[in-house]
């Protein structure tokens, strides 16, 4: 599976180290420029230290998990323009598992092959930020427009916790807003989306549907394609979430 450009000998094999591509229409920059990360791309992108190391390349698949069907549609989801019409990823899945670590690779990805700079953010923090700054400040209309705004989002553990009237307030304006000027979220989340029947016969009230409403779940399971999770903790080893 292909996850970036190829080098041969420190030179592109796409533009032969020119660093263009000569197009039907023009000339563009050549996916090789957007290979290194920067530092300054990385703030851009509020992409935790921790997991900056984290790459598609490296995450390593367990077989008997699924893990390579979910990379197989992550590398379609890239190279198709689904996100162009507002489509995104919702991972599910416990905890460890390697939700955040695909999560941030295809953000990666994208600034790589597209020269889109996404937009990361622990779904708590964010929270946490805009109640903190919410009493009419520059700062929280700031970060809230540049939620809204992010040519791609990442909401990472989305649900976690029982939310309050104000929290759920903010993440519907958030996904609605996206939702309607087809802007893609990429979601990571411990429970599943939709309210459903249990192989025993119980009702799964544990749901982002049950936290969040029916009308946000519905739009969610209209652009997001859900990829279960499943796989060992590997936090505590070199491949944490």
């Amino acid at each position: 599976m292909s996850l970036g450009f190829y080098m041969e000998e420190n030179v592109c094999s796409i533009c032969n180290g020119i660093g263009w591509i000569v197009k039907d229409k023009g000339v563009v920059k050549c996916v090789c420029k957007y290979s290194d990360i920067s530092e300054t791309i990385y703030r851009r992108m509020n992409i935790p230290k921790r997991y900056r190391d984290k790459d598609l390349s490296n995450f390593i698949p367990e077989k008997k998990a699924g893990h390579n069907f979910i990379l197989m549609r992550i590398e379609d989801y890239i190279n198709s323009d689904d996100f162009k019409k507002g489509k995104g990823l919702f991972f599910v899945g416990p905890p460890g598992v390697g939700k955040t670590h695909l999560a941030v690779g295809i953000l990666k990805e994208f600034f790589r092959r597209k020269g889109i700079v996404g937009l990361f953010y622990d779904t708590r923090s964010l929270l946490f930020r805009l109640k903190s700054s919410f009493d009419g400040s520059s700062s929280a209309r700031e970060i809230l427009e540049e939620v809204v705004d992010a040519p791609l989002l990442v909401l990472d553990d989305l649900g976690s916790e029982r939310l309050s009237d104000w929290a759920r307030d903010i993440l519907h304006f958030i996904i609605i807003n996206r939702y309607n000027d087809m802007k893609p979220i990429i979601i990571t989340s411990n429970i599943e989306l939709k309210t459903g029947k249990k192989l025993e016969g119980d009702i799964l009230e544990n749901t982002l549907e049950e936290r969040m409403g029916q009308s946000i779940a519905s739009r969610l399971s209209e652009i997001c394609e859900v990829l279960p999770v499943k796989g060992k903790d590997k936090r505590g080893s070199s491949l944490t979430e």
